[in-house]
């Protein structure tokens, strides 16, 4: 089987895939063979993507993009015969190739609602008028699509900023670094890897190369400040020797300072160096004598000055003129006039800490130009002592660091750009997993339903038994897939139950069969004898990684078959190891290709993916969730020889297994739920269809409404036990309706039960809606006996806390 490693490329190759991708869900979801999304400029509508268009773009007042932007936010324009229409029968694209004869689009907006460009759809006959559904959709569309715009634009304008911070740093010979605790990746900017003598990029440093290029006599010291920092989370500045890859000795300037998360705990260091090997000889030298200090300070880059503890000055360096636009001559004499007045007391307070303690102290604050501009400047203070020890006056050295600063603020400001589109993602993928949920509660639910059913015949409960099968698997991987954060974050949990082991396997094996039989593939099941019936584990996860095996063992096979061998041996534990192996007679991998089919987004030819398509995901998933089981998962092939995948996983032998609703005897209702009455607002009619038949064969009375307000006023006209309510409605949400609900019942004595039953399903989500006023939750798809414990809880009246989890 062959994995395609993808690279990330250019921010405009990569925003270019995503707006392709939008561009195909469009003509997929309208089954329409053209689709665009434009954006428009002063004179062209210009098409960031297109399907079945040879045009780049066309004049702006000739496109349909001009009229939908001109109709402002929310517009929608539906052409169902364009020659039958005065205003665009004459349209190059309707009377020349590719003659369009109907559109559908709608108007792309920035986040902030500015009109931008349009996404549309079209064919070639006459398309009927849109349902509401699809204006819906087509809205969605255009809204996803002008997030796409906003995060491109983003994009850019960071790859421009740190361009400008990379040339900052050319300029005035200050190099930046980062530490990741977690990871240990040590990141230099091209100005770090020339102080030690390094071509930018020559290697990835570690922290122990750090340490190592540090005199001998320094590396204690260097390591000290490090493993403080990381303790205490404080900051740290310093001047040590550094040996680079030349030879030379340098003298460095470091200053470094934490990031932390949340909690306090230290999660980063990060810095900036600079060699200050010339300055510091200079300083050196002019220690020897007064001569050569005076030389020094009326040459050196740095201000310096004496102060007098009343705040006079009778010295200060002519660099000072450079630093602020004054000569000695024109100022005043008193040091804290030139001082930024907010900060005066931060000096003075400097001040007087170096004369209390003796030692240096350090202070950054602001200082006034003569122009009256303000500026950065860093203050090491010096009490010097007479032979009496009385102290009479301070030393000053200031530098100016206004230039480190605005690199600092850069460097914040690109931080907070990633975050922004890190949470432009997670809402992508919240969304994406809201619309895919919705469509299986009904596949899940009235699968479940006819299970249940006695009048159902055998071979059509075989049927529904593997539409079952096969949509709780889907199930399982959009919530792995599409909750991205959770693998990111390593937040994967199991859920470890007794199940039979040869249902697993069967209801696998059948899920492909199809597949294997359409393309005149055998397929095996051979399960050891000594295998025992029952294990516990997280099945879900087991019948995952066994799809995965089985679905790319049919889809890089041509001829011969498929076999899926399970077995395994007793641990010292008394656990089982299971077995699983998948053997194809396919294309086989190269050994060198091996090592990245476990990576994520891997494949181990690029060629392939044109020919058999996929993620490249779906591998690394697999090895994660082996892994976190604490299992082993491996692959053996030979070019052309086909391929073995295999995965081991210690499980629990025996436990009860338990059953999914098969009868009338599992709807029965709880005792006290009978001719109870249940609201439930939704607005998906499959859903109102499918809870309604559970709940009538629970004993229960349903009412149904399609949104917030439906249910606001049904609460207000008629007398319910309990409310089902979903999140997102139309006219008025699901979280809206609740407060107004609890706002009605206020000072009644009264309070009806309301049960969330959703898609959102993320923690935060999941808090929103308790939050409203909301006493519980249920995911989408539904759960007939977490549906059912849930009513019996509740209108036992039961308490909030107790459905917490």
């Amino acid at each position: 089987m062959a994995i395609v490693v993808t690279q990330s490329g250019s921010v405009e190759t990569g925003g270019r895939d995503a707006f392709d991708r939008l561009t195909a869900v469009a003509c997929a979801a309208f089954d329409a063979p053209y689709a665009m999304i434009t954006v428009l400029d002063e004179d062209l509508a210009v098409f960031r993507s297109s399907v079945g268009l040879d045009e780049t773009s066309v004049p702006r007042r000739e496109s349909i993009s001009h009229v939908l932007v001109g109709m402002g936010p929310g517009a929608v324009v539906m052409v169902e015969d364009a020659l039958a229409t005065a205003e665009f029968c004459h349209h190059p694209m309707v009377v020349g190739p590719p003659y369009v004869r109907s559109f559908l689009g709608a108007t792309v907006c920035t986040p902030d609602g500015e009109p931008v460009g349009a996404i549309g759809v079209m064919d070639i006959k006459p398309m009927a008028a849109p349902s509401e559904a699809q204006r819906r959709l087509i809205l969605e569309l255009a809204g996803l699509a002008g997030q796409l715009v906003e995060h491109a634009e983003a994009m850019r304008q960071e790859t421009a900023r740190l361009e400008t911070l990379r040339l900052a740093e050319d300029m005035v010979g200050v190099g930046r670094w980062r530490y990741e605790v977690a990871s240990g990746a040590v990141t230099w900017s091209d100005e770090i890897y020339r102080i030690h003598a390094l071509k930018p990029g020559a290697f990835a440093p570690t922290l122990e190369d750090v340490f190592r290029h540090y005199h001998a006599d320094d590396q204690i010291e260097i390591q000290r400040l490090v493993e403080r920092a990381l303790k205490t989370g404080e900051g740290y500045t310093f001047k040590l020797r550094l040996v680079g890859t030349d030879g030379v000795e340098r003298v460095v300037a470091a200053e470094g300072a934490t990031e932390k998360d949340a909690t306090g705990r230290v999660i980063a260091l990060f810095g900036v160096l600079q060699d200050v090997t010339d300055r510091e000889r200079l300083l050196r030298a002019a220690q020897t004598n007064e001569r050569r200090y005076r030389l020094l300070a009326e040459n050196t880059g740095d201000v310096i000055t004496r102060v007098k503890m009343d705040g006079s000055s009778k010295y200060i360096s002519p660099a000072i003129q450079q630093l602020l636009g004054w000569t000695f001559e024109e100022m005043s004499g008193q040091s804290t006039d030139y001082v930024h007045p907010e900060d005066r007391h931060l000096v003075l307070g400097a001040i007087g800490k170096a004369v209390k303690t003796g030692e240096p102290t350090r202070l950054e604050h602001r200082a006034v130009h003569k122009r009256g501009a303000t500026i950065w400047v860093e203050c090491t203070f010096k009490a010097l002592r007479d032979e009496h020890e009385h102290v009479d006056d301070v030393v000053v050295v200031i530098r100016d660091i206004t230039q480190r600063k605005a690199l600092e603020a850069e460097v914040l400001e690109a931080k907070e750009t990633a975050e922004a589109a890190a949470r432009v993602k997670s809402e992508f993928l919240a969304n994406m997993s809201h619309e895919l949920r919705t469509p299986l509660t009904s596949v899940i639910g009235f699968s479940d339903l006819l299970q249940a059913s006695d009048a159902l015949p055998e071979q059509e409960r075989v049927y529904v038994e593997r539409i079952a099968t096969a949509s709780e698997a889907l199930l399982g991987v959009i919530n792995d897939i599409l909750d991205y954060s959770k693998l990111e974050a390593n937040a994967i949990e199991m859920d470890p139950e007794p199940f039979q082991v040869a249902a697993l396997v069967d209801g696998a094996a059948a899920i492909v069969e199809g597949q294997c039989l359409a393309k005149g593939l055998s397929l095996k099941v051979v399960a050891d004898a000594a295998l025992p019936e029952v294990l516990t584990g997280d099945a879900g996860r087991l019948r995952q990684v066994m799809l995965n095996f089985l679905s790319n063992a049919a889809k890089f096979t041509s001829k011969g078959g498929v076999t899926l061998r399970v077995g395994g041996a007793p641990d010292p534990d008394g656990r089982w190891r299971l077995r699983v192996a998948v053997t194809d007679t396919g294309i086989g991998i190269p050994a060198e290709k091996i090592e990245v089919l476990f990576q994520r987004f891997s494949q181990a030819d690029a060629s392939t993916t044109r020919v058999y398509g996929g993620t490249g995901l779906g591998l690394a998933i697999s090895r994660r969730l082996i892994e976190i089981m604490g299992g082993e998962i491996g692959v053996d092939s030979q070019p052309g020889e086909g391929a073995t995948f295999w995965f081991e996983a210690p499980l629990i032998q025996g436990g009860a297994v338990g059953r999914l609703v098969s009868g009338d005897e599992d709807l029965a209702a709880p005792g006290g739920m009978t001719g109870r009455r249940i609201l439930m607002a939704d607005d998906a009619p499959g859903n109102r269809e499918l809870v309604s038949a559970i709940l009538r064969g629970l004993g229960l009375e349903i009412d149904t409404v399609c949104d917030g307000a439906e249910a606001v006023q049904a609460m207000q006209d008629e007398a319910y036990d309990l409310v089902l309510m979903d999140v997102h409605m139309p006219v008025m949400d699901g979280l809206t309706a609740t407060r107004e609900i609890r706002r009605m019942q206020a000072g009644s004595g009264l309070r009806t039960p309301i049960l969330a039953l959703t898609a959102n399903v993320q923690a935060e989500q999941v808090a929103r809606c308790l939050d409203s006023g909301m006493d519980g939750h249920l995911a989408k798809p539904i759960q007939i006996p977490e549906l059912a414990g849930a009513l019996a809880h509740w209108l036992a009246g039961g308490e909030p806390a107790a459905l917490a989890g």
